[in-house]
């Protein structure tokens, strides 16, 4: 099948900050201390000392949750009663749902976007067009804590094109049929989630480590150094920032949560929300997921290589220096075992750095990433585990990119702007999609993956936010006979033009 292909491009007045680029600038901010919002989006100085074990989440906010609603009947999961015997939790990087999905009929997407005038006070901008994206796009945005407070704006949508490197509008760029085929092929077939929200406003180790614990531990930026050998709980000198969420009051997250929802009225906010941060070591101790997985007996492991930014579990001291470290393996380590009919009952998939998690910038090809996506999913697919599995694919944070949608404030962490999310199973919910899939617009986040799982197994809630989460409830029909075909995906041609 021929696919028309978005523009290749390769080169720009922009080049990509290398992730080491960025934690230099973040180490020369502690010097000059910079003033004003724009400069300090990622640079913001460390301070403090390591801090006291974990504490749970509060949840609450100015803007709450909409859409979660009961959960239909056909959709309760019951523990030791159900025909999901594996679950898989694909998660990719750095896109919103408009920038992949919002030209899908009948999902809840926009094709223009509001901007500010990022030197004028932030006064409203003009609304532009989201123009065709590239596979390769020239340069990343910027995607941290600050950025997605900035892009968020108190729930007006518009701050995009004032995060890093956002001001010539690559982040108003957008996806289509032709030039997304996979993915919009796999929604026609099972379930495109139109209100699943990242887990925070960014940016990738914080996310990543909701996807495992339903919390970061008040963590909300990257590794400080990228100049040692190792990652996380193997290289000492990593440190990032945190809230010290065991220690706030209810008056402090008011404010905070204030602060955020008004967080460009001032220069003065972003210094204010910082104050409360505090320095730790990007090695740390909570509860993840795996811990009661083990407990009860349910088989798991995280398909991830080491020593990449992605690999939360290598963040967890218990699990990096312990047995559970052995669950940890190569992504490719689930190609063998779908071949040999053992897939774990949960699993993380991590994509490799590079093309394959899709991440923009340093000449990733998003179409490169899409057949990386093709090969796995058809071992799937093709396996024995297929009749009786869900896939829930998603990516990690906003990446700069423009969406539309109000995120609910939940607490001081998030949510941050929707993701694409893909529901995929024999057990989905039909609808009117081409290819008899749906569109569900139940509020959903990372935590919500964890909840499917919680409720599968019977485990208990780690945190506020798996608690309170919807477990995928608007996605699958336990009740409906199982559909078992799946769409014909081939990879494409993704050589330049």
């Amino acid at each position: 099948m021929s696919h028309q292909r978005p523009p290749v491009i390769r080169e720009s007045r922009l080049s990509r900050p290398s992730r080491a680029q960025v934690a230099r600038r973040r180490a020369a901010a502690v010097v000059v201390l910079v003033i004003g919002i724009v400069a300090l989006w990622q640079l913001w100085p460390s301070s403090g000392s390591t801090p006291p074990p974990q504490a749970s989440q509060g949840s609450g906010g100015s803007r709450s949750p909409s859409g979660g609603g009961p959960s239909p009947s056909g959709s309760v999961v019951t523990p030791g009663n159900n025909p999901i015997k594996h679950v898989v939790f694909l998660v990719k990087e750095n896109h919103t749902f408009d920038n992949y999905f919002g030209k899908y009929p009948g999902a809840d997407g926009a094709t223009e976007g509001k901007t500010l005038q990022c030197d004028n006070g932030f006064q409203s901008g003009p609304t532009v067009p989201l123009t065709p994206a590239p596979y390769i796009y020239p340069h990343d945005l910027g995607h941290a804590f600050a950025p997605g407070l900035t892009a968020i704006n108190g729930g007006k949508m518009d701050g995009f094109n004032c995060v890093t490197y956002g001001d010539d509008l690559t982040g108003y760029t957008q996806f289509s049929r032709k030039t997304l085929p996979v993915y919009w092929k796999l929604a026609d077939r099972f379930v495109l989630a139109d209100r699943f929200f990242t887990s925070m406003f960014g940016p990738t180790f914080p996310e990543h480590l909701y996807t495992i614990a339903a919390q970061s531990y008040g963590i909300i930026d990257n590794k400080s150094t990228t100049d040692h050998p190792g990652n996380y709980c193997d290289d000492p000198t990593e440190h990032t920032r945190r809230f010290p969420i065991e220690s706030l009051t209810s008056t402090d997250v008011k404010k905070i949560m204030g602060l955020e929802e008004h967080f460009l009225d001032s220069p003065a906010n972003l210094f204010k929300i910082a104050a409360y941060w505090v320095d730790t070591r990007t090695c740390i101790n909570i509860k993840v997921l795996p811990d009661e997985l083990q407990k009860a007996g349910v088989s798991w492991k995280y398909y991830a290589e080491p020593d990449i930014w992605m690999n939360a579990m290598q963040a967890i001291k218990h699990v990096r220096f312990g047995p559970m470290w052995n669950n940890v393996q190569d992504p490719t380590q689930i190609l063998t075992d779908l071949q040999k009919d053992q897939l774990p009952q949960v699993s993380w998939l991590i994509p490799p750095d590079g093309s394959p998690n899709e991440h923009p910038g340093g000449s990733v090809n998003i179409c490169d990433g899409m057949n990386w996506t093709v090969e796995y999913l058809n071992a799937i697919f093709q396996s024995d585990a297929w009749p009786n599995t869900a896939v829930v694919i998603v990516w990690d944070d906003f990446g700069g990119f423009y969406d539309h949608v109000v995120p609910p404030h939940y607490d001081i962490m998030g949510l941050g702007p929707r993701t694409p999310a893909l529901i995929i199973s024999p057990y989905t919910k039909p609808g009117d999609n081409p290819d008899g899939g749906s569109i569900d617009s139940t509020t959903y986040e990372f935590s919500s993956v964890l909840k499917f799982i919680e409720d599968l197994y019977g485990l208990p809630s780690m945190t506020d936010r798996d608690a309170q989460a919807s477990p995928l409830a608007g996605a699958f029909d336990f009740t409906q006979k199982p559909r078992l075909d799946v769409p014909k995906l081939k990879p494409l041609d993704c050589s330049s033009p």
